[in-house]
C-alpha cells in the first residue's frame, strides 16, 4: 500500500490498496463508474452500503455481483480474517447483515452453493464497503 498525493484516480486506488484489482474495478463499475463511485464512497464509508447505493440495492444485482466476483471477494476476506486473527466464517458471521445466518449457511454461501440471498448479498456489500473505505483512506487530506 502506498500513499498518494495526486488527484485520486482508479489507477491510484488500485496501486494504493491490497484489494484485488479485479474487485476494485468490479465495484466501481457496479456503482455506475468512477464519478458515481467517488461521490458515494464517503457516505458508504460513514453509514454503510445498505442505505441504497447504485448497483447494490436489489438482490438481483448484489447476488449476481457476488457470484461474478466470488474468488476476489474470498481472497480479500481471507486476507482480512488472517489480519484480524479470526477464521473466515467467524469474521463473516460478525457482519451485521449476517444476523441469524448459521455457520453452515455462510459456508454454503462462500462456496457459491446457496439459494438464500443473505450470504451473497452480504458479501457484495462487504466488497463495496471495503473498496469505498480504501478510497476514503487514500484520499484523506487530498484535495
Amino acid at each position: 500500500m502506498t500513499t498518494t498525493t495526486q488527484k485520486p484516480s482508479l489507477a491510484n486506488l488500485i496501486e494504493y490498496t491490497n484489494i484485488p484489482e479485479s474487485l476494485v474495478r468490479a465495484v466501481v463499475k457496479q456503482m455506475g463508474g468512477w464519478e458515481s463511485f467517488k461521490q458515494s464512497a464517503p457516505d458508504i464509508t460513514r453509514h454503510g452500503i445498505s442505505g441504497g447505493f447504485h448497483g447494490f440495492i436489489y438482490y438481483s444485482d448484489t447476488i449476481a455481483f457476488a457470484k461474478r466476483n466470488r474468488k476476489a471477494i474470498l481472497e480479500m476476506a481471507t486476507e482480512q480474517a488472517e489480519q484480524f486473527g479470526q477464521g473466515l466464517v467467524e469474521m463473516i458471521k460478525c457482519f451485521r447483515c449476517m444476523n441469524g445466518a448459521t455457520e453452515a449457511e455462510i459456508v454454503e454461501g462462500l462456496a457459491g452453493n446457496t439459494d438464500r440471498n443473505q450470504v451473497p448479498n452480504g458479501l457484495a456489500w462487504y466488497a463495496g464497503e471495503e473498496v469505498a473505505r480504501a478510497y476514503c483512506n487514500m484520499t484523506e487530506g487530498v484535495s
